[in-house]
């Protein structure tokens, strides 16, 4: 049961990392470079960029939301690579560094934004384990 925790944490930061690759969808009004991001760095993210996309962020939030993903990252990077850190301390580290992110992402957002960020997680949770998305 640990192991199955443990995996889904991970999964949750893992996919923090891919909201890191969120600026390249805010600029989805820009027309695409001959070679894309995600041809160059590996498969990306999708499904995490869409959700963002959903929330209809301002361009000041898509501002203070790329800045703090990339701080994120940078941090990230430096706990990956930090070699006095235990592999559980690095775990630990990066998912401290997840739910600093959430919660400064969601300081950004409108109350109404919030609510649909919450409500897509749910569905998401939902269809992840083979259930109904709640009804609201």
């Amino acid at each position: 049961m640990n192991h199955t925790k443990a995996f889904q944490k991970l999964t949750f930061t893992a996919a923090l990392l891919g909201l890191c690759a969120l600026p390249a969808t805010l600029r989805a009004q820009d027309p695409p470079p001959s070679t894309t991001q995600s041809q160059q760095a590996g498969p990306g993210p999708g499904r995490h960029e869409n959700e963002m996309a959903n929330l209809n962020l301002t361009d000041d939030q898509k501002t203070q939301i790329k800045k703090i993903h990339e701080d994120a990252k940078t941090q990230m990077e430096a706990a990956r690579n930090d070699s006095t850190l235990t592999a559980d301390q690095k775990k630990a580290k990066m998912q401290e560094i997840h739910k600093s992110t959430h919660e400064q992402v969601m300081q950004v957002l409108t109350p109404e934004q919030r609510q649909q960020m919450k409500s897509d997680e749910m569905a998401r949770k939902a269809a992840k384990n083979g259930q109904a998305p709640p009804q609201q």
